[in-house]
C-alpha cells in the first residue's frame, strides 16, 4: 500500500513538473502564435512579429517598389514611344509565389508540437532563415515587340529638296520644299544599350540614334539652280502725252514671257512668245522707231521690251540666235546694246537666245517705279539659274570704232499740204543730217568688280548715215 503510495505521489510530481514546463513553452511561444518568429526574413526583408497578411503586403509592396526602381524612357526628336521598367523586361510580381515563401516561413515555426515550434523559435534566432523570391533574368522579348512597332516611326526614306513654286511677282520668287534627311534604326544595337542599362540600374532617357540617310539635293544646293544672274533696267519715257500707250505695250509685252522657265537647250523665240502686235492681240497706237524716224505704230515700245530682254540674256552668259539692232540711235539704250523686232505677214524680225546653260532659266518681267524717283519708271527683266561663280557677273560695254560723216546731198520730201512748204523752189528742213557710226560692242566678264577675263566681241554695228531732209512743195510760182 505504501508502495503504490509512493509511486503515485512520484509520478504526480513528474506529471506537475511535465505540466509547468508545458505551461513555460506555451506562454514562450504564444507571442507567436498569429505573427511570424524573429529572424524571418523574405529577399532579405524581416517580418518577425507581422501578420501574415501584413507580410504579404509588405513583400509584394517591396517587389513593385523594386521592379518601378529602374525607369527608362524611350524618345526620338521630343517623342516618347515608351517607359520601361523591370516589369516590362520580365522581372514581375507573382502572388502565389509571394504566398507560397511566407507559408513556408510560417511552417518553419508553426508546426509540430508546442516544444517543436518552440525549438523551432530558438533555431531561428539563432540563425535567421532567409527565404527568396526566384531570381528572374531580364528578358528583351517585349522589347523586341517595342522597337518592332517603333521602328517604322523612325526609318525614313530621304526627301529632297525641291522648288514648290515660281511667284515672278513676287520680290522672293521661289519657294521652296526644304530636304528631310532619311534615317534606318538599328533597332538590335539600341535595344542591347538598353537592356545593359537596366542591368545596371541606370534610369532616365534613352534617345534613339538613327542613322541618317543625307538627302541628293539640299536647299543650298537648289538655290544655286535658281540664283539671281542679272537684273536689267532701262529708262521708260513717262513725261509724253502718248507715253501711257506705250508703257501698255511694253507691259504686254512682257506679260507674255513674265514667268517663263526656259528648259536646257531651249531657244527662245521673242516673236513666237509675244505674238502680232495688233489691236485685237490688245497692243495699243505708241511712238516706235522705224528707220531711224520716230513713228506711231501699233505696238510701239515692244522693241524697248526685247532690247531689255536682249541685254539680260547676254549677261546671264546665254548664247544669242537672232539679233538685229535698229537703223540709228534710240533713246533708252547705248548703240549697239539693242535689239529690235517686227512682226507682219511680210515682215518677221525676231530676237532668239538659247539656254545653253545646264539647268533652267526663270525670267521676271515688270514695268516698275524707279528706285531714284517715283515719278520715274523702268522696265526691268531679271534671270535666275545655275549660278555663274562666286561673285562673277557679266556687263556690257560698247564702243564707237568709227564716224561715217552724213552725205552732203539733200533729200526731199513733197508737202502736198502746203502747210510746211507750198512752191517747188521753196524748201524747209525736216531732219538734220545725221553721222553714221560703226559700233562694237563687248561682253566682260568681272568678278568683285575686276574684270577676269579679255572682253568677248558681240556685235559690230554699223549704223549708217543720214541725209538732211527736207520739205519742198508742189506749186509753181507764177512768173
Amino acid at each position: 500500500m505504501m508502495i503504490a503510495l509512493i509511486i503515485l505521489l512520484i509520478a504526480g510530481g513528474i506529471l506537475g513538473v511535465s505540466t509547468l514546463r508545458d505551461n513555460q513553452v506555451r506562454k514562450f511561444i504564444e507571442p507567436y502564435q498569429k505573427v511570424y518568429a524573429p529572424n524571418v526574413l523574405i529577399n532579405d526583408m524581416p517580418i518577425g512579429g507581422m501578420t501574415p497578411q501584413d507580410a504579404f503586403t509588405l513583400i509584394r509592396s517591396k517587389m513593385e517598389e523594386r521592379i518601378n526602381s529602374w525607369n527608362l524612357a524611350i524618345s526620338y526628336r521630343g517623342f516618347t514611344f515608351a517607359n520601361l521598367n523591370y516589369g516590362v523586361l520580365g522581372i514581375t510580381v507573382s502572388d502565389q509565389e509571394i504566398q507560397q515563401l511566407l507559408n513556408e516561413a510560417w511552417l518553419a515555426t508553426h508546426k509540430g508540437s508546442i516544444h517543436d515550434q518552440k525549438a523551432a523559435i530558438e533555431s531561428v534566432a539563432n540563425k535567421p532563415l532567409k527565404l527568396y523570391t526566384s531570381q528572374k533574368e531580364l528578358q528583351s522579348t517585349h522589347l523586341v515587340d517595342i522597337f518592332t512597332q517603333i521602328a517604322p516611326y523612325v526609318n525614313a526614306k530621304p526627301v529632297d529638296a525641291a522648288i514648290a513654286e515660281f511667284r515672278p511677282d513676287e520680290p522672293n520668287p521661289f519657294v521652296f520644299i526644304d530636304e528631310q534627311a532619311g534615317a534606318v534604326l538599328d533597332s538590335q544595337a539600341a535595344m542591347d544599350q538598353i537592356m545593359e542599362m537596366a542591368a545596371s540600374g541606370q534610369s532616365g532617357t534613352y534617345e534613339l540614334q538613327p542613322s541618317l540617310i543625307p538627302p541628293k539635293v539640299t536647299r543650298a544646293e537648289l538655290e544655286n539652280t535658281v540664283a539671281l544672274l542679272t537684273t536689267i533696267q532701262t529708262p521708260v519715257e513717262t513725261s509724253k502725252k502718248d507715253s501711257a500707250n506705250r508703257i501698255h505695250n511694253i507691259r504686254l509685252s512682257f506679260s507674255k514671257f513674265n514667268g517663263k522657265i526656259l528648259k536646257p537647250g531651249q531657244t527662245f523665240s521673242f516673236n513666237n512668245i509675244v505674238g502680232p502686235r495688233t489691236e485685237q492681240a490688245g497692243f495699243a497706237e505708241a511712238p516706235e522707231y522705224a528707220y531711224g524716224n520716230l513713228v506711231d505704230g501699233i505696238g510701239g515700245g515692244v522693241c524697248q521690251a526685247s532690247t531689255t530682254l536682249y541685254q539680260a540674256a547676254v549677261t546671264s552668259g546665254l548664247s544669242i540666235v537672232k539679233r538685229y539692232p535698229h537703223s540709228g540711235k534710240i533713246g533708252y539704250t547705248d548703240m549697239g546694246q539693242d535689239a529690235t523686232v517686227y512682226l507682219t505677214k511680210d515682215r518677221n524680225i525676231d530676237f532668239q537666245f538659247k539656254n545653253t546653260s545646264a539647268g533652267d532659266i526663270y525670267i521676271t518681267a515688270h514695268v516698275k517705279q524707279a528706285r531714284t524717283s517715283s515719278k520715274k519708271l523702268v522696265a526691268e527683266i531679271k534671270m535666275y539659274g545655275i549660278g555663274l561663280g562666286d561673285g562673277i557677273s557679266y556687263r556690257l560695254r560698247s564702243e564707237t570704232v568709227k564716224t561715217i560723216p552724213p552725205p552732203e546731198e539733200k533729200k526731199y520730201e513733197t508737202d502736198s499740204t502746203g502747210i510746211y512748204a507750198t512752191y517747188t523752189d521753196e524748201e524747209k528742213l525736216k531732219t538734220k543730217a545725221v553721222e553714221g557710226y560703226v559700233v562694237e560692242t563687248y561682253l566682260e566678264k568681272i568678278q568683285n568688280g575686276v574684270l577676269i577675263e579679255p572682253p568677248k566681241l558681240l556685235s559690230s554695228d554699223t549704223f549708217p548715215p543720214k541725209p538732211a531732209v527736207y520739205y519742198r512743195g508742189v506749186n509753181k510760182r507764177n512768173p
